[in-house]
């Protein structure tokens, strides 16, 4: 039992004498890990590479479950109805996509745009 106390003591003595971590928390790490986040969805978003720079806008897109993929990264264009962003981003997760078919079943498409 003594030894075990003992144990215990040295272990919590050796860590307040380790240095403590100097990892900056605040607004400024925060804005340069939004920047960098922001890049690699740039980095690794798929879209139509005709569009230009200035007509992007990239989204995460996150994909209905039962997929190898969790979620994706995608750009579209500024002017794209809501519709055709869908249908676009159905297309390039290789998803069922029937909501142009009067037939089909009423349902919500499964997937979330951030």
């Amino acid at each position: 039992m003594f030894a075990t106390q003992q144990l215990v003591k040295e272990i919590v003595d050796s860590k307040k004498s380790a240095p403590p971590n100097k990892v900056r928390r605040g607004a400024k790490n925060a804005e340069t890990a939004a920047k960098v986040a922001l890049m690699n969805l740039k980095l690794h978003a798929l879209g139509d590479k005709s569009l230009p720079q200035s007509e992007r806008i990239y989204f995460q897109v996150y994909l209905p479950k039962g997929g190898k993929d969790k979620s994706k990264a995608m750009f579209f264009c500024k002017k794209w109805s809501i519709g055709k962003v869908v249908d676009y981003a159905a297309s390039m997760a290789s998803l069922k996509n029937d909501n142009n078919k009067a037939s089909a079943k009423v349902s919500f498409t499964s997937l979330l745009l951030c």
